[in-house]
């Protein structure tokens, strides 16, 4: 069925494309298209469709903002990195010595980044 569906919407619009009978069959075309949409039982349907997915979509925006808390957290304390007077995390460090310096740091500092992302997730579990 969806594969009819799409063969039917793709003749229609190479339909419209390349059609040679003018703007007023043009037009009919357009003006049928929007009278579909408008049509009741379809925007009921959208209606459904985008009320499931803010439902599905709502909650993960919120939940990766709290693990990205809890990663910045983990690490601050790892690092013993400090906040400004805004609140914002900075650890002061100089630039020629940075954990990047070597790529023995940089494996290290990614194997404690995913430790403490590890971490995050389970406490975040156990505490559901």
């Amino acid at each position: 069925m969806r594969g009819k569906l799409l063969f039917i919407t793709g003749g229609l619009v190479g339909y419209v494309l390349g059609a040679r009978a003018g703007r007023k069959r043009y037009d009919q075309i357009v003006a049928a298209a929007e009278n579909l949409w408008s049509a009741p039982p379809v925007q009921r349907r959208v209606t459904e469709v985008r009320d499931f997915a803010l439902e599905r979509v709502g909650d993960v925006p919120s939940a990766l903002f709290d693990a990205g808390k809890k990663i910045v957290t983990a690490v601050q304390a790892k690092t013993g990195g400090s906040t400004d007077a805004v609140g914002t995390p900075y650890s002061p460090v100089a630039p020629d010595k940075t954990a990047a310096a070597t790529p023995a740091a940089a494996k290290s500092a990614a194997k404690s980044a995913a430790k403490a992302a590890t971490t995050a997730a389970s406490d975040d579990d156990a505490t559901k």
